[in-house]
């Protein structure tokens, strides 16, 4: 990639459908407050903190009728990474979340691995 795209404040995705197993996993947990509930919103945000700066991956439980910052996110990268790593950290949930097996968080093992490749 020789030009990422001049988004400095929000880069988001296509919101992904939620799978039967994720949605009754969701409503399990925490019942009403997911209610209506139909997409994730999986967006690489911009972040700068007082000695690092870069994306973090946020995952968003999505309804249609309400802005997608309505709920905290599901999931977010509590490290800062370049655009590149968070977006196929951004590619690793969506599989995930097609496969509906996003509440199981089994990216995380995918996503250290990554995380090892941009510190060496």
């Amino acid at each position: 990639m020789n030009e990422l795209p001049l988004l400095m404040d929000f880069y988001d995705k296509k919101a992904v459908s939620i799978g039967v197993h994720d949605k009754g996993t969701l409503f399990r947990g925490e019942g009403a407050i997911y209610e209506g509930v139909t997409h994730w919103l999986i967006a690489l945000i911009w972040c700068e903190r007082k000695h690092e700066r870069g994306w973090k991956v946020s995952v968003y439980p999505t309804c249609p009728e309400k802005p997608f910052w309505y709920l905290s996110p599901f999931f977010e990268t509590e490290v800062l990474h370049p655009f590149e790593i968070a977006f196929k950290i951004s590619q690793i949930l969506v599989s995930h979340s097609k496969r509906d097996v996003l509440t199981k968080k089994l990216f995380i093992h995918e996503m250290n691995r990554l995380s090892r490749m941009q510190r060496a």
